[in-house]
């Protein structure tokens, strides 16, 4: 049984070596592009925290016992 996902893109066998240096490469780009976009990465995450007040429900009078 094969428990790797299906991937759109299939990865060539690579030597070691580039594999190190491509691994590399991507840490960096990613940490170069969080550096850059840092306040709007941040900016969407804490609008995702914050409830709308529009859409909440409406809380139900409980105070008495349903039965």
């Amino acid at each position: 049984m094969n428990d790797e996902p299906d991937l759109i893109l299939q990865f060539p066998e690579l030597c070691d070596e580039l594999v190190v240096v491509l691994h590399n490469l991507l840490e960096e780009l990613l940490t170069q592009f969080q550096n850059h976009y840092f306040a709007q990465i941040e900016r969407y995450y804490v609008d995702l925290r914050t409830p709308d007040r529009h859409t909440d429900q409406m809380r139900l009078p409980l105070d008495d016992p349903p039965f």
